[in-house]
């Protein structure tokens, strides 16, 4: 059998699940996949996957041998992609991920204007505020907010991420406005529970400062956000959600001479010798689309 189609299968089961949806996915039977995977471990005298009728998972030598399909995959599509950048038309699928938050709001309508750009496009999304090992899940290109990049990781700085306190004007009706970040200690605070920050660093003319605020709840970026908007309490937030929201007063900005700290928005992509040309397209119409400034930071601050 072809033995980068059996690669290709294996990593397929595995990303799917199982071997019906890996059928499905592919275009195959069943017994076709089954006798893929099959015939690997034959010829490697190995277990690559436990099965039972319940479940299946990777082997410990099954998850080392995947994650080298994974990198010999990666490396036959960058040959592949060679005779496509002479082409000058992407193609192909690209594998995304991002926040939850950030996907919603911004990478969604790019996706879709770039595919109509470029019909022989597709994309696979994974969608998580956890950063993801981007070999073992194959993964083209990530956007994450952060203030450090992993060293072994290529990053394209895109735009900078301000966190923005705010709250609801039915909430600062009821509660008074905080004038200062120490005010804060007799208010309601939302945060968010990856980060776990119930101190909340600020600078300003003050200097610096950390408040070690009263969390009421916690949750994720989504879920605070429309607690906010709900006037449960005060909460800071990507400065890339709230557009709409200031513009329309159903959110006010706090503390504006006091700053937590920004973030960056970063593009991040393993560390290859050849970027794919559908990477390097997606990445700079998706610069081009936000623009510098970011469009969201532009009429509202």
């Amino acid at each position: 059998m072809d033995r980068l189609q059996s690669m290709k299968i294996l990593t397929c089961v595995v990303d799917s699940g199982g071997f019906s949806a890996a059928a499905d996915q592919l275009g195959l039977s069943q017994a076709q996949v089954t006798r893929h995977v099959a015939a690997l471990e034959s010829d490697l005298g190995l277990r690559l996957l436990e099965r039972t009728t319940r479940r299946m998972h990777l082997t410990e030598i099954g998850e080392a041998y995947l994650e080298r399909c994974r990198r010999i995959l990666a490396l036959v599509e960058e040959a592949d992609a060679m005779g496509e950048a002479h082409r000058g038309e992407p193609r192909g699928v690209l594998r995304l991920t991002s926040s939850v938050s950030f996907a919603r709001v911004h990478l969604a309508p790019a996706v879709a204007a770039y595919m109509q750009q470029f019909p022989e496009t597709g994309f696979d999304l994974i969608l998580s505020d956890r950063t993801l090992n981007m070999v073992d899940e194959g993964i083209d290109l990530a956007f994450r907010i952060t203030q450090a990049v992993d060293p072994g990781l290529v990053a394209r700085r895109l735009a900078p991420c301000r966190i923005v306190v705010c709250a609801a004007p039915a909430y600062i009706e009821r509660r008074g406005r905080p004038s200062t970040p120490a005010d804060l200690l007799a208010h309601d605070c939302l945060s968010h529970s990856y980060f776990k920050r119930s101190v909340w660093p600020f600078r300003g003319a003050g200097g610096e400062q950390n408040i070690a605020v009263h969390t009421r709840v916690a949750g994720d970026v989504d879920f605070l956000h429309a607690l906010a908007r709900a006037g449960a309490g005060v909460a800071h937030l990507p400065s890339y959600m709230l557009g709409d929201d200031i513009r329309a007063g159903a959110l006010v900005p706090l503390l504006e001479n006091d700053e937590i700290p920004p973030a960056s928005i970063y593009a991040v992509y393993p560390s290859r010798h050849y970027l794919l040309p559908k990477v390097r397209s997606f990445l700079d119409f998706f610069a081009a689309w936000i623009g510098d400034p970011p469009y969201w930071d532009r009429d509202w601050r």
